[in-house]
């Protein structure tokens, strides 16, 4: 009977690691036309979007960070009304084995070639405010956007906090999580004929989004 606990264990740990964090994606959808009363176009400080990733039962944490190369957001009447964001996934750096750079530089090869993202021939992602809800407490946002990897389009919404000055448009969002199958990422996806538990990954990515953008 030992040798059924350990798989038991497993399952029960991926089942619950996967929780409301998750978002869905469904098609992509039309940006709402709303009036514009402010444009904000110039990147500030701190423009990244912070992944991580794991192998199952979230085991063997794996994070980085993707570089934001241009920016819009649109502003009506003192509230985010919509935005188009560009990330550099060709630049995306992997941090999390620390000072040992041969190890983070072989992790980032494999995900900028064609097992992840084949930046060779999608060098960057966009992500594109479609509607944009206000909400209380300190993520004051829920932002729905059209997320674009390798080509495809899914529309997913997350919680944010926004502020917003004469000077500049500040978004932080709550950590959330995708499907990386959704976008065909699909690499030693779990369950996957043919790869082992030790090498399966898990769906979920997790983003943190940070940016910042001045008039």
């Amino acid at each position: 009977m030992k040798k059924f606990i350990l798989p038991a264990l497993l399952a029960v740990a991926v089942m619950t690691s996967c929780g409301s964090d998750a978002v869905e994606a469904t098609d992509a959808k039309e940006v709402e036309e709303v009036a514009i009363t402010a444009t904000y176009s110039t990147l500030g400080d701190h423009n990244h979007v912070d992944w991580k990733a794991w192998h199952l039962a979230k085991t063997g944490e794996r994070s980085g960070s993707v570089m934001l190369t241009s920016a819009e957001a649109s502003v009506n009447e003192g509230m985010l009304a919509g935005g188009k964001f560009v990330l550099d996934i060709a630049g995306l750096t992997v941090t999390n084995f620390g000072d040992d750079t041969a190890q983070n530089e072989k992790l980032r090869g494999h995900l900028v070639n064609e097992d992840f993202f084949l930046t060779d021939s999608f060098p960057t992602a966009t992500f594109e405010i479609t509607s944009v809800d206000t909400m209380s407490g300190d993520f004051n946002s829920k932002i729905s956007g059209n997320l674009t990897i390798k080509g495809v389009s899914k529309n997913i919404s997350f919680n944010a906090k926004t502020e917003i000055t004469e000077e500049a448009v500040s978004i932080a969002s709550a950590p959330f999580e995708i499907n990386r199958a959704d976008w065909g990422l699909t690499y030693n996806t779990e369950g996957a004929e043919g790869v082992i538990a030790d090498y399966a990954i898990m769906n979920e990515i997790e983003f943190t989004i940070h940016a910042n953008v001045t008039k």
